[in-house]
């Protein structure tokens, strides 16, 4: 393939055209993972939601932050946008999704469905409340000067009845945006929110989304170690089923002597 004279080494042109084909073909497939990965896609659905927040709402009265990584009470928190203005503080949750969606706001967990595939991911709604409570929390604010919004990006459908606060393309969010025309912050409490959120959110880069990745599974390790312990023998929790709704639940390894459960979150 290749040939060798003395030290140094001498590609045939047959022999460097096939390298660089092995190349080419490596960064082909890498690229065909890259952008079907789940961060690809949420990142794709970011830049689109930036983009129109950007040129759909006037700056004199909306501040657009995105890309938060707050500190909070456990750690951090990554916020995908905030837009800052008189009418409030409105934290916003993308979704770049695919299908049919079920889901309501009392539900722990939302459905997808993808032709016959079925998928489960969490509620946006509450998920996107612990965000909304660690920006209350870094600035002292009122539950009115605050909304909790979750914009799906995607093809997605709703297929069941969904809460107000939820928006289904970039153009419905703006148009939710701007129907809140209420004044819940004068001159001097909007600057404090915007300055604030430049000094308060972490440095954006590797290392930043490294910790924070290190900080949730931490804390989803330490809510499974809590939620697998029987909370009145300190015993080992199993899945069980209802016989008479069907609903599945943690009851306690020790049943009938111990009558302890959890809900299945």
């Amino acid at each position: 393939i290749s040939q060798c004279t003395g030290r140094r080494w001498r590609w045939t042109g047959a022999a460097l055209a096939e390298f660089v084909g092995f190349v080419v073909f490596g960064l082909v497939l890498v690229a065909f993972f890259v952008v079907r990965s789940p961060w690809f896609k949420g990142a794709r659905g970011e830049a689109r939601v930036n983009s129109s927040l950007r040129s759909l709402l006037d700056e004199n009265d909306y501040q657009l932050f995105k890309d938060l990584t707050l500190p909070c009470r456990d750690g951090t928190t990554q916020i995908d946008h905030i837009v800052v203005s008189p009418f409030g503080v409105f934290v916003i949750e993308t979704k770049n999704l695919k299908g049919w969606i079920y889901g309501g706001a009392d539900q722990p967990r939302w459905t997808q469905v993808l032709y016959s595939h079925k998928s489960q991911f969490q509620n946006p709604i509450r998920q996107n409340y612990k965000h909304v409570k660690a920006v209350q929390e870094l600035f002292g604010l009122e539950a009115c000067q605050l909304h909790n919004v979750i914009v799906f990006v995607g093809s997605g459908i709703p297929k069941t009845a969904m809460p107000s606060e939820v928006l289904w393309d970039v153009r419905s969010l703006v148009a939710y945006i701007k129907s809140t025309r209420s004044v819940v912050f004068d001159e001097a409490g909007l600057q404090r929110v915007a300055e604030g959120l430049g000094q308060s959110s972490l440095k954006s880069g590797f290392l930043t989304h490294r910790a924070h990745v290190r900080n949730v599974k931490r804390l989803v390790e330490r809510r499974r170690q809590r939620t697998a312990e029987c909370p009145r023998c300190g015993g080992n929790l199993v899945e069980r089923t209802n016989r008479h709704s069907g609903e599945q639940f943690l009851g306690c390894l020790k049943f009938p002597a111990c009558r302890g459960a959890r809900k299945l979150a």
